[in-house]
């Protein structure tokens, strides 16, 4: 399963987890060249920190489009 799509599992599995609203402020600050506090990473458990470190190197990459697609609709409808 490629990095966006377990970011999307996430978000739809676990919405309401601190750790899905860093995901999700991760994300909208990408689509939308916003500021985001690097800390917030930081304070995620190892395997979502990596997960995170993952979709930024993706996210470069450009890769997935249809997927980033899908989340970012879920992070609008989430805000």
């Amino acid at each position: 399963m490629n990095t966006l799509k377990k970011v999307e599992k996430r978000l739809l599995k676990t919405p309401d987890e601190t750790a899905s609203q860093v995901f999700k402020d991760l994300i909208k600050a990408l689509y939308q060249n916003d500021p985001f506090n690097l800390a917030q990473i930081y304070e995620l458990d190892y395997e979502d920190f990596e997960l995170a470190l993952a979709v930024l190197k993706d996210w470069r990459l450009d890769r997935f489009t249809k997927t980033k697609e899908r989340l970012k609709e879920l992070v609008e409808v989430g805000m």
